[in-house]
């Protein structure tokens, strides 16, 4: 057995991928080996194309990168139809029917959960686009995902929940069927990610990191735990202002602009560290 056969057989072992991807790569990689042979000796050739299982690990990084931004592109349409069913399902609700008021605040907190989470998603997806991403970025993208899908489902549940009434069923059931389809590319992308990623630690990223990639400008390294003070007031703000304008009475615009900066430190605290934004594990 030849160096470049010995060192092909070690590369196919190294690789984790497998399907139409691992065949093109293993391929392409022979006929470079071969190639390289000729011109300079099977051990030099070898030798100049690097370490078998680093060239391994980052082709897997690579595929699952980008399995992971293609699942982000189809979590985001997922997200929409399931937004879509949701309005034809408030829209299709009984005559008269009244909001259950417990279901309705899980609606609009479930309902803004998901708009952060796609948000941070579709964000990182874009930035990752520029550049090369580790496992454990490609792992908090799908957590980023997976949680979106999570939350609009819930909303879409919720919604039901609080205003009974009778539709069709393909409308209802285009949304949810679209996440189901978006949550498995999520996991599959989530899954070769979580092999590759043998530390499993915490990772800690910030959407204005994102931002300054995509912008290519620089923006100002300010840690999100202290956006979180005026975020929670411009939300309260855009609560009273929207009640304001829907005709409501000054107290109770008050009372749903405490909710809504209530649920945004809420939302921070339970899920800032599964979202990446609660700066207690690596930077990125």
């Amino acid at each position: 057995m030849s160096a470049v056969e010995r060192y092909l057989e070690e590369l196919a072992g190294a690789v984790r991928v497998r399907g139409r991807a691992r065949r093109r790569f293993l391929r392409e990689c022979e006929e470079h080996l071969h190639d390289a042979a000729a011109r300079h000796g099977s051990e030099t050739a070898v030798q100049r194309f690097g370490d078998a299982h680093e060239i391994a690990a980052a082709f897997d990084t690579e595929v699952s990168a980008g399995r992971a931004r293609r699942a982000t592109a189809a979590t985001v349409l997922a997200v929409v139809a399931v937004a879509a069913s949701t309005l034809h399902l408030i829209h299709s609700a009984a005559p008269g029917a009244s909001a259950v008021r417990a279901w309705a605040i899980v609606f609009f907190a479930s309902a803004q959960t998901t708009a952060v989470c796609v948000l941070l998603g579709a964000l990182q997806a874009l930035a990752l686009a520029h550049r090369a991403a580790s496992p454990c970025e490609v792992v908090l993208l799908c957590r980023r995902n997976l949680w979106g899908l999570g939350f609009a489902g819930l909303t879409f549940f919720a919604a039901g929940a609080a205003l009974p009434g009778s539709s069709a069923p393909l409308p209802l059931l285009a949304g949810p069927s679209a996440a189901c389809v978006a949550a498995g590319l999520v996991l599959r992308a989530r899954a070769g990610a979580r092999r590759l990623d043998t530390e499993h630690r915490p990772l800690y990223r910030s959407p204005l990191g994102d931002l300054r990639v995509l912008l290519r400008t620089a923006l100002p390294d300010v840690a999100p735990v202290r956006l979180l003070a005026p975020t929670a007031v411009g939300a309260a703000a855009a609560a009273f202002c929207w009640d304001r304008g829907e005709q409501a009475p000054a107290g109770a615009a008050v009372t749903v602009a405490c909710l809504e900066a209530g649920l945004v430190v809420a939302g921070f605290v339970l899920l800032g560290r599964a979202l990446g934004v609660a700066n207690r594990g690596r930077a990125t």
